[in-house]
């Protein structure tokens, strides 16, 4: 699980990843966020879930390297898990004119 499908360089340190996240995918609103961790002895990180396929089961994260963690992230390739991936977190953003 929490396994990279798909990665993707979309601007110098900024990379785009599509991961195995079923429940997440199913469960995620606009707004929503996870944490994940690349390590046991690793810092937790949040990152904004930009796109999610229910069908598929996938969500996808982008991420800026800024730091170690997001670093080494950037680093995994397709076919890498990702350790911890919990979520969704955070207060969903309520859109107007949307199905609840």
């Amino acid at each position: 699980m929490n396994k990279i499908i798909k990665k993707e360089r979309i601007a110098p340190q900024v990379t785009k990843f599509v991961v195995n996240a079923p429940d997440i995918a199913n469960k995620r609103q606009a707004g929503q966020f996870v944490i994940l961790r690349l390590s046991e002895e690793g810092e937790r990180i949040p990152l904004t879930i930009a796109d999610a396929n229910p069908e598929q089961g996938t969500i996808t994260i982008v991420s800026q390297e800024v730091g170690k963690t997001t670093a080494i992230l950037s680093q995994l390739q397709e076919g890498e898990q990702i350790l911890v991936l919990v979520g969704p977190l955070g207060k969903p953003t309520h859109l107007k004119n949307s199905a609840p």
